[in-house]
């Protein structure tokens, strides 16, 4: 929210249009994994101009992938991982192919802020932070630089500022999980959330070690599609099956498939 929205790059799967720029657009092509963002380029290519998209305050259900184990939750996840960016790149291959058709104003902007956020953000960047200490380390290790020609000369206090830039991190993941308490005020019956402050603060101690084993999901799934293209673009969704109540699931019950789904 806080960029595929302010940046015009995706609508976020639930959107709202006017009638006519959903008909001029030729409506939206289920067959691509990452349609929503399909459909904003048609959309974009309809009015050959940037399409504004503006955050609506609606509640929506929105619901994780699921195992039946944690060994099948794990599984899930990386497969939705690599779902999502496998559709990143067809993404933009559809882009560039189209964009000859957009004002450069327009197309180059895009395909920057896209690139951005899919590959460097949510896949470069987080590696990068674990790799780049223990490499900028070693390099200055092998050069035979005078200590004085360098901007930081002593070891100890580089070594300061990286361990401090990695608590930056746990201090914005931090408030991530302080805002998620804050909006409890907002949610409707006076729901809480119940998790045990230990097992929050064990959530807080993995978030980065998770969005590091999200990128490299994410780098294996952009290696894939470089050797296997097309092939690899299929639209099979992680399974949520997980989320039906266990009680109706020892029943037997019927439970509808939309429910399923969500």
């Amino acid at each position: 929210m806080g960029f595929l929205i302010p940046w015009n790059i995706n609508t976020m799967s639930i959107f709202s249009l006017t009638l006519k720029l959903y008909e001029d657009g030729e409506y939206t092509h289920p067959g691509y994994q990452m349609e929503d963002i399909i459909a904003l380029i048609r959309w974009t290519l309809a009015v050959r101009q940037k399409c504004i998209i503006r955050a609506l305050p609606v509640a929506t259900m929105s619901g994780p992938t699921s195992g039946d184990s944690y060994i099948g939750e794990l599984y899930e996840w990386g497969r939705q991982i690599r779902r999502w960016t496998i559709g990143a790149a067809e993404v933009f291959h559809y882009f560039a192919v189209k964009s000859t058709r957009l004002p450069i104003t327009v197309s180059v902007p895009w395909a920057g802020k896209f690139l951005f956020y899919y590959g460097i953000l949510l896949c470069v960047a987080p590696i990068y932070s674990i790799v780049a200490p223990f490499l900028t380390t070693f390099m200055l290790d092998i050069q035979e630089l005078p200590k004085n020609s360098y901007l930081i000369p002593s070891e100890a206090v580089f070594n300061y500022i990286l361990i401090g830039m990695l608590l930056m991190q746990y201090f914005w993941f931090f408030v991530v999980f302080l805002v998620n308490r804050l909006a409890e005020k907002t949610f409707p019956d006076s729901i809480t959330d119940e998790t045990p402050l230990i097992r929050s603060a064990f959530h807080w101690l993995m978030s980065f070690p998770t969005i590091i084993a999200y990128c490299l999901v994410e780098l294996w799934a952009f290696v894939e599609i470089t050797i296997r293209g097309k092939s690899a673009c299929q639209h099979k969704a992680s399974k949520k099956d997980g989320l039906v109540p266990l009680k109706a699931a020892e029943n037997n019950c019927n439970v509808p498939s939309n429910v399923a789904r969500f």
